[in-house]
């Protein structure tokens, strides 16, 4: 860890903020976006439950890579004879001194609307960010950086904060669309009295097509996700700094914006593989498969960024377990099941 580390304690002790990007991206976004959008909760009028593990950026020397562990689950229920949506989600991420942990609840107002199934989306939870300065590293011989300069962290430091979401979503037969904007409140966690870790506002489209081929058993299924972050900040006490720079050295770092396009060719509705491209990041391949009421996906992300030069991608894997809720079937509610993803 001890470059990264070296990194981290350059910028903390020589800017007023070091910022970064604060949710993380997922290479299966289409089989996720209850991640990223509130409104998908009850979509697939199925109780869907789904474990997403994603390993970021491997072969980094002397570094732990991003881990990301995300749990979800979601479903339609009916109630004063409307059908609305309920979901949960969990969500652990681990990159370099950082971690998050969140949780969330998640509710879907849901309307038929020009033959289509419209939803409106909110969620709600608790974050907690933490990070662990008892591993800061100051290299021998380093003149610049003083162990006893307050700026540099040699603690635990933890804090909480509430956080919201809202999203809309709609889909008809053969495709989709959602607006979402996740930490609604760009929330301050105050990790200690001179430490303080903004949460910044995150903006997401999703959207796809099935296009059905000339053989029934082949579909084309191409998705886009396009996705504007502010840039996480970790705002220090200025008078507990050794050196400072002016805030406007960093305006350019306020924003970043990112697409992914992805085409997956689906045999028979149970197997599928495909590509994605991520401007400027990566060539992502995804292969994938489902068994009754299991599906498993992978994905492997080859960087075409600089960090090729030090990274041999990232890998990611989710496992969906789908329950039928076909309320007709049970003769008490009718409700269209949505079977685009």
């Amino acid at each position: 860890m001890r470059k990264s580390l070296l990194l981290i304690v350059i910028l903390l002790t020589g800017s007023s903020s070091l910022k970064a990007q604060f949710d993380t991206q997922l290479s299966n976004y289409w089989a996720t976006i209850s991640y990223f959008n509130p409104a998908y909760a009850g979509q697939s009028g199925n109780l869907e439950a789904t474990l997403m593990s994603r390993i970021q950026w491997l072969g980094m020397e002397n570094t732990n890579t991003p881990r990301t562990t995300i749990l979800m689950a979601n479903m339609p229920y009916s109630l004063l004879g409307k059908i609305h949506g309920f979901g949960a989600l969990m969500y652990n991420d681990r990159i370099g001194l950082f971690s998050t942990t969140a949780y969330y609840g998640q509710y879907a107002w849901k309307k038929k609307l020009f033959k289509g199934d419209f939803s409106m989306g909110l969620q709600g939870g608790y974050i907690t960010q933490s990070f662990d300065g008892t591993k800061v590293e100051i290299p021998k011989g380093d003149d610049y950086h003083s162990p006893e300069d307050e700026a540099i962290p040699t603690s635990l430091l933890s804090g909480h904060s509430i956080d919201a979401s809202l999203g809309l979503f709609y889909s008809k037969e053969k495709w989709f669309a959602g607006l979402s904007v996740n930490h609604l409140l760009a929330p301050n966690v105050d990790l200690d009295e001179n430490h303080t870790y903004e949460i910044p506002r995150s903006y997401y489209f999703v959207g796809g097509y099935n296009i059905q081929l000339n053989n029934p058993l082949l579909e084309l299924r191409p998705t886009v996700l396009l996705k504007t972050m502010e840039m996480s900040s970790l705002y220090l006490d200025p008078d507990s700094l050794t050196e400072r720079v002016e805030a406007n050295t960093l305006k350019a770092m306020l924003r970043n914006s990112q697409v992914d396009v992805s085409v997956r060719m689906i045999y028979d509705k149970k197997f599928w593989g495909g590509i994605s491209w991520r401007y400027g990041d990566a060539i992502v391949l995804v292969l994938g498969g489902k068994f009754k009421a299991i599906e498993a996906g992978y994905a492997y992300d080859f960087p075409v960024s600089r960090i090729v030069k030090v990274s041999t991608g990232s890998h990611e894997l989710f496992l969906k377990y789908n329950m039928d809720l076909n309320f007709k079937k049970k003769g008490k509610y009718k409700h269209k099941s949505v079977r685009i993803l």
